[in-house]
């Protein structure tokens, strides 16, 4: 089976290009842990990934945060810059986007105790994003793969998105929201 079209990055952009931006919710989320207590902190780092983030800023800034957060070491915005600034993530022109972002997401004033909320709406979203890019790679997969090998193709995308299920129903149980309707098994 080739499984070619599931890696293609550029497939993956295509299908976020419609997808709804979810910057502010980042943000907020990206606030509320910068001024959490560990405990809080720790518990998003759990549950979130860097590909949950829609923009990649914001991704590179829960990086940096959650390096420290795993690293025990305090994760308020003067030691995110710390950190970014140590490897070498603030040069150049992303460097300065980065440093605003984190400036924009330092001043948003987030609650900090509804950050397992904010992290349950970024997981939500990427959840969402998955099953667009789904769709995109089925449709080119239709396109361009043989015959004998679409079938496989969309077993391999349907473990993917039931994964993608089963993660998202852990993170509401985590947080106690609601189960979601129709829990594949």
């Amino acid at each position: 089976m080739t499984a070619t079209l599931l890696d293609e990055p550029s497939i993956y952009r295509s299908a976020d290009e419609f997808a709804p931006e979810n910057g502010d919710t980042e943000t907020l989320l990206l606030c509320a842990v910068l001024f959490a207590g560990h405990d809080t902190a720790a518990d998003v780092v759990d549950l979130l990934e860097t590909t949950d983030f829609h923009q990649s800023l914001h991704a590179d800034l829960f990086d940096a945060i959650a390096a420290l957060v795993t690293a025990g070491q305090p994760h308020d915005p003067a030691m995110v810059l710390t950190q970014l600034e140590r490897h070498g993530k603030l040069a150049g022109h992303h460097g300065r986007r980065l440093a605003y972002a984190l400036t924009t997401a330092t001043t948003a004033g987030a609650d900090p105790t509804a950050a397992l909320y904010y992290a349950h709406a970024i997981v939500s979203a990427a959840y969402r994003r998955s099953f667009r890019t789904a769709g995109a790679v089925i449709t080119s997969a239709a396109e361009t793969l043989p015959e004998h090998e679409l079938f496989e193709h969309l077993l391999t995308i349907g473990y993917a998105q039931r994964a993608a299920t089963r993660r998202l129903d852990r993170v509401r149980a985590r947080i106690g929201a609601a189960p979601t309707v129709g829990t594949a098994e």
